[in-house]
């Protein structure tokens, strides 16, 4: 529920779990299902890589051959795509520092609790550090992607209204309510975080230090809530509070909640000075995607390109 202002350019680029190899070398047993130039993919690479994401299917998708080699072949495609785009960023002589993918690696680990992380590669069978392998190709996809065809973009005010009028109706919103949130296993344990916030502790910090919520380690803010996202057993006492106030315990399957209301927000549109960023991105977005196919074609053309479909 905590509003997020990380928007990625929304591209046909691979998923995290998804990686290819940049070594020119493969044994002689090994077979090369995708070459690109002097880039090469071997079957044995292949099937690691794919193997995160039939984990990742349900179990009546994943005994479904039909389905599998479809998503094999999918996938190939996807690879195929992300190595042209790696050799073009060994054409510009670009790559991802440590810091930036320092700095990437700490953007998704804040959307998880520690276990929580962990818990992902063991989910995907995949070790930390071929996820994060993976991670600083997609980086380096994207960084290509930006120099090559972001650079080309430009908005106009026309434009920037256009897509404001466009996208108005589902940007308005009905009341909302910006508020923290504590979660917690036992009654008793509820009742003695609520004594102490009735006795002026913050809440902000006993949130961090004892909510199970995956808000706690923002200070249990969950951004802003509006009418029908969360159950009615927790809807209706929170949108009963004043600004400021702080919700009895309330019982519901998952603990005993606690609520602190930081700010009420009438029903309204957003004014379109509010939007800019979110609409820059929006049309850069839009601009980017339609230059993307005939980028990729002339990328094609350019290099040698061998791909082995029938060995997957």
């Amino acid at each position: 529920m905590r509003n997020c202002g990380k928007i990625a350019i929304g591209l046909v680029i691979l998923c995290l779990i998804s990686g290819c190899s940049g070594k020119s070398g493969t044994s002689a047993q090994d077979q090369v299902v995708i070459r690109v130039d002097d880039r090469v993919l071997t079957l044995t690479e292949f099937n690691e890589y794919f193997e995160s994401i039939r984990m990742s299917c349900d179990k009546e998708e994943a005994k479904n051959s039909v389905s599998m080699q479809d998503a094999r072949l999918s996938f190939l495609l996807q690879l195929v795509e992300e190595m042209i785009i790696l050799r073009r960023a060994d054409e510009l002589q670009l790559h991802v520092s440590p810091q930036e993918l320092d700095e990437a690696v700490r953007d998704f680990q804040e959307d998880y609790p520690e276990s929580g992380f962990e818990h992902l590669f063991l989910k995907q069978a995949i070790s930390f550090e071929a996820w994060k392998e993976r991670l600083e190709k997609r980086l380096l996809v994207e960084k290509v992607i930006r120099i090559e065809l972001l650079k080309e973009v430009s908005i106009t005010p026309q434009e920037i209204k256009d897509y404001y009028d466009k996208h108005l109706k589902e940007w308005s919103h009905g009341e909302e309510i910006r508020a923290r949130h504590i979660l917690l296993p036992s009654e008793d344990q509820a009742k003695k975080i609520l004594g102490r916030l009735q006795g002026g502790d913050d809440f902000a910090g006993l949130a961090r230090l004892h909510s199970l919520a995956p808000e706690a380690k923002y200070g249990g803010d969950m951004g802003y809530v509006s009418r029908g996202q969360l159950p009615k057993s927790l809807e209706e006492p929170l949108f009963d509070l004043e600004q400021g106030g702080v919700s009895p315990v309330i019982k519901t399957p998952y603990g005993f909640h606690i609520f602190n209301v930081i700010e009420k927000r009438e029903a309204g549109k957003p004014k379109i000075e509010e939007c800019i960023e979110r609409i820059k991105q929006g049309i850069q977005k839009e601009k980017v995607e339609a230059a993307y196919g005939s980028w990729l074609a002339k990328l094609r053309s350019r290099y040698d390109i061998e791909v082995e479909k029938d060995m997957i």
